[in-house]
């Protein structure tokens, strides 16, 4: 039983948990891309015993996160062929992490089996993260060889793929390696290993923003967009989207100074390099938080852009979605004076949460799962 559940009560296969705000990334959990409409934004974690159990919110008209052991999943409830192929992928993977769980979703979602919008958007995706790592492995090259070599110089995509390129960024890292205290060879490793670890978020100096900037941009247009909703909105009398935009602020506020980290490495490129240990596990450690911090939101975004145009009543419907499973800055991750602004966030979502679907019924309403779905497809 994991810390979450210690005041709930329930069955073997599964319990009622009361608690709402995680102390942990690990005790939140990892969101899943299940498109069954009852299993939709619920989370994958690790129990004491290292074996895997999903945290579904809402159910059956709860005010709590109902905690599940994982090979009763399938057993209770009626999922889609998709979702049972991305049961069976999670669980041989031990997907409990952000990285982990998209490379699941987009292997199940190759598969055809959510429908080809979903192959289009897995194939895009994995083709923008793959041109996002080589164009930031290239930027940080050039970054290295232009402040840090006794002879500067601007380096071309062509050069760095050419033998004779490679043959020159070679020479120019001898150069600097001899000034540093390293080989062109650890250097160069470490600069691949970098360019890998800082890929989702890229560099500040790049021209393209990789996807952990692009989301949080999209994230603080979203707080704004619905504090503005809330406030001339007469749909809203609960205040869900004050929460909703609070909610987004508060990792907003967390998020900002953990990339200003990990860009302080690329501006102290001579020093990073020379104590390329520490600064690796550094880098490895913040990116890792903020992909953990903005896990979940990608597919809180995808739902309100899809009724921004809507009618109101169609907006109220996605902002009560959307409550039902806002990411939740971990406890631990605050500083003592934020958490105790904080102190009536559980109570507040209490009053929020609302079921998609009865889950004992098993009935499945088609018209959302194929909403949930095509938000899915758009959110790879």
């Amino acid at each position: 039983m994991t810390e979450a559940a210690n005041d709930s009560s329930g069955s073997e296969s599964g319990h009622l948990s009361t608690r709402y705000w995680p102390a942990t990334f690990e005790e939140r959990g990892v969101v899943a891309p299940f498109t069954t409409p009852t299993l939709a934004f619920s989370r994958v974690r690790s129990d004491r015993d290292e074996a895997l159990e999903i945290l579904v919110p809402g159910m059956s008209g709860s005010t709590g996160i109902y905690v599940i052991a994982w090979p009763s999943v399938r057993e209770m409830f009626r999922m889609s062929v998709h979702d049972r192929v991305l049961h069976e992928a999670i669980a041989d993977a031990k997907a409990t992490t952000p990285r982990a769980m998209r490379r699941c979703a987009n292997q199940t979602a190759m598969t055809g089996l959510a429908g080809p919008d979903a192959i289009e958007c897995s194939k895009a995706a994995l083709e923008q993260e793959e041109n996002e790592r080589l164009l930031t492995n290239f930027y940080l090259i050039n970054s290295v060889v232009d402040r840090l070599s006794s002879a500067p110089a601007k380096l071309t995509v062509a050069e760095l793929s050419s033998p004779d390129g490679k043959r020159k960024v070679r020479q120019i890292l001898d150069d600097i390696g001899r000034r540093i205290g390293a080989s062109s060879e650890q250097i160069y490793a470490s600069l691949e290993k970098w360019s890998d670890m800082i890929a989702p978020l890229g560099l500040p100096v790049m021209p393209h923003e990789c996807r952990l900037r692009r989301l949080m941009k999209r994230l603080e247009a979203f707080r704004m967009n619905v504090d503005e909703w809330g406030r001339r909105s007469n749909a809203d009398p609960d205040g869900m989207s004050f929460l909703t935009a609070d909610v987004a602020k508060l990792t907003l506020d967390i998020g900002y100074p953990a990339i200003e980290e990990v860009d302080a490495y690329a501006t102290d490129l001579s020093g990073s390099l020379a104590n390329w240990r520490r600064t690796e596990s550094a880098i490895g450690e913040r990116v890792n938080r903020l992909s953990w911090l903005l896990d979940g939101w990608d597919h809180v975004l995808t739902i309100w852009d899809s009724v921004l145009e809507s009618p109101i009543w169609e907006q109220v419907d996605a902002m009560e979605e959307i409550v039902r499973m806002l990411p939740l800055v971990p406890k631990k991750e605050l500083e003592r004076q934020a958490g105790d602004a904080w102190g009536d966030i559980e109570n507040a979502l209490r009053k929020f949460v609302k079921p998609m679907q009865s889950w004992q019924s098993g009935e499945v309403d088609i018209d959302l799962l194929l909403r949930v779905e095509q938000r899915r497809a758009r959110a790879l």
